[in-house]
């Protein structure tokens, strides 16, 4: 029965929608049209039949999974049935069965060419305008219309002429995608008489959009305005390794977190879930992903999607020489020649003139267990180019970054959590990481929503030294993450002597919230008694601290805040912020050690608690109530 309940819960919280708020202001008369080139598998594709018909092939056909859902709803029914025994083969096979019919015509063959005739229902300006769209196809085949909807009210009653949707074939090889876009940017010039285009690139898009610019961008110099490239898949995804190697287990709880991030959950339901054992989850994705492997191992996108580190080893193991030579052929290009050279690239495009933008996430687990930290999804190193400690551990104190790309050492490009060397990326100066963002979660935040209109509608170049509101590292605020701390004076993440005190922000658009305690460890300050100082929605107090900053900079310290939601399901919640000291000189680096585990030391009595508690949920539970009693009694003292 419990094991029935988490399945139907978890069900129920996936299919939970949202309404979020919107606010930046923008001051513009011109506008360029905007391109939108999607994430994956956005593209409606159909199959030229030879009595000259069409079949639909991909897209969401709601009326096509109910019949089947009917059709086989005695199956799926046994199939729940064994689930909650803890046989998960049957479902499997029934989910996976239908899945394989469905699309069947989406397959590819070994050399990489699609076994049937498929195309894109759009493939022209005139044909895939928002405009076009709305009037002919009842809205179908727009992408990332939520955030296109937030630009259109700064464009005018207007503002769907000005809005493009880039369609292609995904399962081909990227370099073939951005073929494709590059064509398409001529058809949006002819098409509407503009002098430039701005892109706006998400996912696999932007994989596609830094490739297009790879090979056409400074050609197109003249002719592209701003290039932003969220979330962007550049180096490929570990799901791609995962789904050949079958070197899948999902990590449940980060799975849990991932929903109430895009569903803007404002209470913690991931510990509650975290009581039950959801490896039925696991159970199920091995005996499905044969099906999905019969439809798409095929796919050049998957393999291009690889991560460089693990081509080789996907490439020899999986593919057959011969047979698969075609196919193999491309993605060595762009393994071995196009993403090599993505770095000199982009700042060639940069240097042609070309505004090229990177809005990255970092600080997630990799969703299918993959050691790397990113959105869940993508891992940093690959959306943006920098070098990253291993997930849950970071670089000792004294750090000094790498500088292969940016060698200034007045520009701090190290993360405030001391995970991410930003002076190796592709464009240092021009990215942005959000730590805890996840993937897909662009617009989730008002700082993500302002920092993506300032720079998409503004001309000059901005970089991430321009605004100190948009500093290049910058802690989630998702309505989710309830609170958001930063000091007065420095830099978001960063603490020097120079502050006085510690700003707490109400992140909930639902909830007031009541501080109970804030607690540094790493440091010798202390905060004036916060015990349940109000903060309501959308509110912020300061609280300010005595003791001394040390005269030393690059030692990483973290504060932690314990709240409580004023009526919230589960009100009592706990998050640790990572800064870094900015003091003085930087202290020396332990070259032996250059890597150490994330975190504060283990507490040993914390740890024997946590030992008579076998339920991960529950220890969650405990742990916050623990370091909120700590708190309490440091404060007091």
């Amino acid at each position: 029965m419990k094991r029935a309940i988490s399945v139907i819960l978890s069900l129920i919280i996936a299919l939970t929608l949202s309404a979020q708020a919107f606010a930046a202001e923008v001051n513009r008369e011109e506008f360029y049209p905007i391109i939108v080139v999607p994430g994956y598998s956005s593209s409606g594709l159909y199959m030229n039949n030879e009595d000259g018909t069409k079949t639909h092939v991909w897209g969401i056909d709601t009326n096509l999974i109910f019949k089947r859902v009917i059709a086989r709803s005695i199956d799926l029914a046994k199939g729940v049935k064994d689930l909650t025994k803890g046989n998960a083969k049957y479902i499997a096979d029934t989910v996976g069965g239908e899945f394989a019919k469905m699309f069947e015509h989406m397959r590819c063959n070994p050399d990489g060419t699609s076994v049937y005739d498929v195309h894109t229902y759009t493939s022209t300006a005139a044909d895939s305008s928002n405009t076009y769209l709305l009037a002919n196809e009842d809205g179908k085949y727009m992408y990332e219309q939520e955030i296109m909807g937030m630009y259109g009210s700064y464009i005018g009653d207007d503002w769907n002429d000005y809005i493009f949707n880039f369609s292609t074939d995904f399962r081909m090889n990227v370099e073939s995608c951005a073929a494709d876009l590059d064509k398409y940017i001529d058809s949006v010039l002819e098409y509407t008489g503009a002098e430039k285009v701005n892109l706006y690139c998400v996912s696999h898009g932007g994989q596609v959009g830094a490739t297009f610019l790879n090979l056409y961008g400074e050609k197109k110099a003249d002719k592209l305005n701003n290039v932003l490239l969220t979330i962007p898949a550049i180096g490929g995804s570990a799901i791609a390794y995962g789904f050949y190697t079958g070197d899948i287990k999902f990590d449940e709880e980060n799975l849990l977190y991932f929903i109430e991030n895009g569903m803007m959950f404002e209470n913690d339901y991931h510990w509650l879930l975290s009581n039950e054992n959801l490896d039925f989850v696991d159970d199920i994705l091995h005996y499905f992903l044969p099906y999905v492997r019969y439809i798409m191992e095929y796919w050049g996108s998957m393999l291009d999607f690889v991560p460089a580190n693990e081509y080789e080893k996907i490439r020899n193991s999986y593919f057959d020489s011969e047979k698969s030579a075609a196919l193999l052929e491309k993605s060595d290009r762009f393994h071995n020649v196009t993403y090599p050279a993505m770095t000199e690239r982009l700042n060639a495009c940069v240097d042609a003139g070309i505004n090229v933008y990177i809005i990255a996430g970092t600080g997630n687990r990799d969703i299918i267990g993959y050691n790397a930290t990113g959105d869940a999804i993508i891992p940093t190193f690959s959306s943006t180019g920098a070098t990253c400690a291993p997930y849950g551990e970071r670089f000792n104190d004294g750090y000094r970054t790498l500088g292969t790309v940016c060698n200034d050492r007045s520009h701090n490009h190290l993360s405030p959590s001391m995970e991410v060397d930003a002076s190796t990326c592709y464009l240092p100066e021009y990215t942005w990481f959000v730590d805890g963002f996840y993937h897909g979660m662009t617009i989730k935040s008002d700082y993500n929503t302002d920092l993506i209109t300032t720079l998409m509608y503004t001309d000059d170049r901005i970089d991430v030294h321009t605004y100190k509101e948009f500093p290049q590292f910058h802690a989630d605020t998702n309505r989710c993450q309830a609170v958001f701390a930063h000091f007065d004076n420095s830099t978001e993440g960063y603490v020097s002597s120079g502050d006085n005190s510690l700003i707490i922000e109400n992140c909930s658009k639902k909830y007031d919230l009541r501080i109970v305690s804030v607690y540094c460890n790493g440091l010798e300050i202390k905060f004036d008694k916060p015990f349940m100082k109000k903060i309501p929605v959308g509110g912020r107090i300061e609280i300010p601290f005595s003791g001394n900053i040390p005269q030393e900079s690059g030692v990483k310290t973290e504060i932690t805040v314990n709240y409580v939601q004023i009526g919230a399901v589960t009100p009592i919640g706990s998050r640790t912020f990572d800064f870094t000291v900015m003091n003085g000189e930087k202290i020396g680096f332990d070259s032996d050690n250059p890597i150490i585990k994330n975190g504060s030391d283990n507490d040993a009595l914390l740890t024997t608690i946590l030992s008579f508690i076998p339920q991960l949920g529950w220890q969650k539970f405990v742990t916050i109530i623990y370091n909120l009693l700590k708190a309490l009694l440091l404060n007091i003292k």
